[in-house]
């Protein structure tokens, strides 16, 4: 679907098409958020990987490595005109070994197609999507 969607459907795509199945480590659902040709932004730590199939899947790959993710705690501001959502949110990770990892994030991502177009993120903490 193109154009403007309202507030609520950019709401379910964040939280519930995307960070749902982020913490399910559901990898073909996160990538179907995401346009072919979609770039997402570590903007925090300098850091972008470029294409749904390539650089994308790499980054959630390794993220999926860690062996609990929750993402709660939500805030969102919807811009239904300019196709866009930011949301505040905290994040909990455990990894295989070592310490818990605790961040307070914001993502902004741009919708184009109804996907994920562009995708900023700034991270509290240590880069988790290297």
């Amino acid at each position: 679907m193109n154009g403007k969607h309202p507030r609520d459907w950019y709401i379910d795509l964040a939280v519930n098409k995307y960070f749902a199945n982020v913490d399910r480590k559901n990898l073909p659902a996160v990538l179907d958020c995401f346009n072919p040709d979609a770039v997402f932004t570590i903007q925090s730590h300098f850091t972008v990987h470029s294409g749904r199939d390539t650089g994308i899947r790499k980054m959630f790959e390794t993220l999926f490595e860690y062996k609990t993710i929750l993402h709660t705690d939500f805030e969102h501001i919807v811009d239904p005109d300019g196709q866009s959502i930011s949301s505040r949110f905290r994040v909990e990770l455990d990894p295989v070994s070592g310490p818990h990892v605790h961040l307070m994030n914001v993502n902004h991502w741009y919708i184009q197609n109804g996907k994920f177009q562009r995708v900023y993120v700034w991270m509290s903490g240590q880069n988790v999507l290297t």
